[in-house]
């Protein structure tokens, strides 16, 4: 059980019935007025707080449980007061609006500037107008309600909630609507959360005029409460699951759990404080009986799973930049603690959280006021380095509050927060006193209650200031009341629009900058230490060859998803998704053919200096990956050698997005099962690389003209400095150059630009093969860039005749080029043609043929040999897919010319054209793969090669400019 640090000061507390006024005059403030006064509007939240209902099932949730964001619990009030004071009075600005008073509101938020209040609310039921969870403006000064989405249709499309704003001014929110994907009315694409059978409910951002309306995060869970940094930069809870598969549960301990007592729900495994709650020495910690007893039935008999529920803050930039977990673990030891979360995360001046911590199934509703010490923690109990002293959470409020259902805390409960934002560190919170009910007597609960004659709590709104350990009564409460969100009407000056960190370098306009500090760090662990000899061996010229390394570049890859609407035509087209009828459906495939359903542009490249160091431009406001490539810009990570130990080196799996002039940091990969939160911006990381030996110093061995600047420094920042300017191109053209080597050999420099095709280049204005800037882009499909490669008249250089790839790969009479010989058609077994295939008109011939697999069987003699699986016999012990390792004795083994996994995996076809090792185990050879080898070395250009390569890395898409793409004809 983590814990985090309680005062044990003093109480100075008002009356709970009234407050004394004597000593004032008519027109004056008493002192506890003046103690709580301030001149800004104030709004608040208040229901009957609900029973908590049965939660004896796993998917139960109860009511106002932040894990069910489209929960309608009609009732609520949202009241607006003009000043905090107790003479303020106050006012229902929704009665009015809605008509009724069965609607239901919450997730209140104010602008930067103080001046309006954003919220979601649901119309009572049956209202035509307002039948969904929506989000809604109101301007303090004029007392005007409006919808941000304004026309019906489009505001009910979703459930819209969660709004916060912005500090440029937009706002943003969850939803199930799930706009990038289209309308779910038409044709549901939208992710769910299978557990709960909902849609996902995600963010968006949209201006106040409900323009720009775009969706920002993406998955199977729920992006809920966001705010807005001072920063800029927004933090949010997301919630998901995590499976544990349980195989001895027994039916005695999975026979009716009592959730009530021992309910299911997950999280942080947050601390009580430095005492337990009455009657508990420490948090019961589950073990496999309490497990089994949550359990739901595996898809194997006998087998059980064990769901956690887990809710991390993550933060994210308000373009929808930069995704990464801000605070929160991903293995906390699953305990009674787990069920107690944070509720709506509030930022603080000093850049900390400020936060309600309560326990999910406490039937008051109520918890503590928290500060998250997220500057200086990971996350409970992981500080960010070891000179960091403190907690990670420390209570706001005084005495001890108990957390747990029907537990006695004679501390009381608060069930929302707002501070003040003045510099005096005074928070305005909804507090309930504890109370006792004996004989009709109400009393304050003591340390020697029990919970047998616990009283409804009366929760009312209070000043709390933490530094002089006062609490005073702002809204007089009453029984069963519940204030479930406060915020005060304050302008916000620290409040920044996003940025982030800017270089100071010349570059073009529109531009980004990302260093990666090495690829060969892994979470602080030196990756090439295992068979390298380590980064400092991987970065010294006279132990390691530039040819040495596979790793010599980072592409970057614009991406973007189909469009909702394209994908919706397509899955509905009766001719490509036929219901019913002789043919198949097929998808999206005639979209994204045999890849993956990212569609890409390459944007640029940028050389992998030999520490693993990276400096590499990209385009602003532009969502971006990337990846490592070798010389003959393939994506290492499918290198099979077993001395390779860079296979981590994937395509990054998140999106990162950054804004013009900024500089984002990056000290290496990560292992996305590790528990410390890896990409925060603000924190300096543990580093594998030890960069350069001190101030003003060379590299050992290296270049000693490069010199770095500081100590520490990477070898690309002290190239940078040294040069004076980036080495990083577009993707007009991929360009090496030897700096490192001790002198530099000049003969390892090449060069291969798109302007070196004969073929069209994959950009759709010309202008970019000769003045490349921030929009341009490569962007390659496959019947317009990939096919006229196969068309293209060439010269042979072993027959030193005109021909063309389809001069042998077509019909003798189809002949493209007349000088050429061949046109073996099916005796080649690989067509090229332009057209559609005879044996299904909808897709294209070469492209199918292409990703054809054939079947080879090894031989006693140690030959492979081509098999046909479907005769009986040919493959003894069975068939085994598109695999890297080879097969058992007697399996037989699948290999496509092209691999859409990447260009290493079509080692078939590359392996005719470069001299590429790193694909080496990739092929299979027959007794007639030398002489073919022969009759296709050179036949292809490095420009052509490049070009696929870059293609097949990216997915081998049909299309990916989806506006290219044509419907057949009927």
């Amino acid at each position: 059980m983590h814990t985090f640090q309680r005062k044990a000061r003093g109480l100075m507390l008002a009356g709970l019935a009234a407050v004394g006024l004597s000593g004032c005059f008519e027109g004056e403030l008493s002192e506890n007025d003046q103690n709580i006064l301030s001149d800004q509007p104030f709004a608040y939240v208040v229901r009957d707080y609900p029973d908590m209902g049965d939660t004896s099932s796993l998917n139960i949730r109860p009511p106002l449980d932040p894990r069910a964001p489209y929960a309608f619990r009609p009732g609520a009030k949202l009241m607006v007061r003009d000043r905090i004071a107790l003479s303020s009075s106050e006012r229902s600005i929704l009665d009015d609006y809605f008509g009724s008073t069965g609607y239901d509101v919450k997730d209140l938020d104010v602008s930067p500037d103080g001046e309006r209040m954003v919220f979601a609310a649901h119309g009572p039921a049956g209202n035509g107008s307002h039948n969904t969870w929506n989000i809604y403006e109101y301007t303090f000064a004029t007392g005007k309600i409006r919808r941000v989405l304004a026309e019906d249709d489009l505001a009910n499309a979703g459930e819209d909630t969660n709004p916060t704003y912005t500090n440029e001014g937009k706002i943003i929110f969850s939803s199930s609507r799930q706009h990038g994907r289209g309308d779910w009315r038409l044709l549901d694409l939208r992710e769910y959360l299978e557990d709960f059978n909902e849609p996902a409910s995600l963010l968006h951002s949209v201006n106040p005029d409900g323009t720009e309306l775009a969706q920002i995060t993406f998955g199977q869970f729920h992006d809920i409460e966001p705010s807005t940094m001072n920063d800029g930069q927004v933090v949010f809870i997301r919630f998901g699951r995590l499976y544990e598969t349980l195989q001895d549960c027994t039916l005695e301990n999975i026979d009716n759990p009592n959730f009530n007592q021992q309910p299911h729900g997950g999280g942080y495994g947050q601390g009580n404080g430095s005492k337990f709650p009455s009657g508990l020495e420490e948090p019961k910690e589950w073990t496999v009986e309490d497990k089994c007893g949550a359990s739901l039935a595996g898809q194997v008999e006998g087998e059980r799973v064990f769901v956690e529920d887990v809710l991390s803050m993550y933060r994210i930039t308000p373009s929808g930049g930069n995704v990464h977990r801000y605070f929160g673990s991903l293995s906390e030891e699953f305990s009674d603690a787990s069920f107690i979360h944070y509720m709506d995360p509030i930022p603080l001046d000093d850049g900390n959280l400020l936060t309600i911590m309560r326990h999910v199934y406490n039937p008051v509703y109520g918890g503590d006021v928290v500060m998250v010490n997220s500057q200086n923690f990971f996350a409970v109990g992981k500080p960010v380095d070891e000179s960091v002293i403190g907690e990670a959470e420390e209570s706001m409020t005084p005495g001890l509050v108990n957390f747990y259902p029907n537990q006695v805390s004679p501390a009381g409960w608060y069930s929302a927060v707002a501070p003040y934002g003045d510099g005096s560190g005074r928070l305005l919170a909804s507090w309930a006193q504890c109370l006792t009910s004996e004989a009709e007597i109400t009393g304050v609960c003591e340390g020697s209650s029990t919970v047998d004659n616990l009283s409804d709590p009366q929760y009312g709104i209070w000043m709390v200031d933490p530094q002089q350990n006062t609490r005073l009564p702002v809204v007089q409460g009453h029984k069963r009341a519940l204030y479930t969100d406060i915020v005060i009407a304050d302008a916000n000056e620290l409040a920044q629009p996003y940025t982030g960190d800017q270089h100071t370098l010349n570059l073009e306009e529109n531009t980004a900058l990302f260093h990666i500090r090495s690829v060969y760090d892994m979470d602080g662990a030196d990756m090439a230490e295992l068979y390298d000899g380590g980064i400092e061996t991987r970065r010294d010229p006279s132990l390691t060859r530039p040819d040495d390394r596979s790793e010599r570049f980072i592409r970057v890859l614009g991406k973007r998803d189909i469009p909702p609407e394209l994908e919706q035509a397509i899955l509905t087209d009766p001719v490509l998704n036929p219901a019913d009828g002789p043919q198949p459906p097929l998808g999206l495939t005639p979209l994204v053919g045999s890849g993956n359903r990212a569609l890409y542009d390459v944007l640029s490249y940028a050389m992998v200096e030999p520490d693993g160091s990276a400096m590499v431009k990209v385009p602003a406001e532009t969502s971006f990956t990337f990846e490592v490539v070798n010389k003959y810009g393939k994506r290492v990570d499918l290198i099979a050698a077993e001395d390779y130990n860079y296979n981590y080196l994937t395509q990054h799996p998140q999106s990162l997005l950054l804004e013009d002039g900024q500089l984002l940091k990056c000290y290496g990969c990560h292992d996305p099962e590790v528990d410390i939160p890896h990409a925060r911006t603000d924190i300096e990381l543990a580093s594998a690389n030890p960069g350069a030996p001190g101030d003003a110093m060379p590299f050992p061995n290296a270049n000693p003209t490069i010199i770095a600047s500081n100590w520490k420094d990477t070898m690309a920042e002290a190239l940078l400095n040294s040069l004076g300017q980036l080495t990083t191109t577009w993707a007009d053209t991929v360009r090496y150059e030897d700096y490192w080597s001790n002198p530099p050999d000049d003969s390892l420099a090449f060069e291969i630009p798109y302007a070196d095709l004969n073929t069209p280049a994959p950009v759709t204005d010309v202008s970019c093969l000769t003045n490349w800037t921030s929009d341009c882009k490569a962007t390659i499909n496959y019947k317009e860039h990939i096919q006229p490669i196969w068309n293209s008249c060439r010269v042979d250089p072993n027959t030193d005749s005109v021909t063309s790839c389809q001069n042998c790969h077509r019909a003798a009479e189809n002949k493209s080029c007349a000088e050429g010989g061949g046109g073996g058609g099916a005796s080649t077994n690989l067509l090229l043609g332009n057209g559609n295939a005879s044996w299904d008109g909808r897709q294209l011939e070469s492209y199918v043929e292409l990703f054809e697999p054939d079947y080879y069987l090894k031989q006693e003699n140690g030959e492979w040999v081509e098999v046909d699986p479907t005769v009986d016999g040919a493959c003894p012990e069975g068939v085994q897919g598109d695999l890297t390792v080879l097969p058992d004795p007697g399996v037989c083994f699948a290999r496509r010319l092209m691999s859409a996994r990447g260009a290493i995996a079509s080692a078939r076809f590359f392996s005719l054209f470069d001299d590429d090792p790193d694909d080496d185990l990739y092929q299979v050879e027959t007794t007639g793969t030398a002489a073919i080898r022969q009759s296709h070395m050179g036949m292809l250009t490095d420009a052509e090669l490049r070009l696929i390569a870059e293609w097949l890395d990216s997915g081998a898409h049909l299309y990916n400019d989806p506006e290219k793409f044509e419907f057949p004809t009927p």
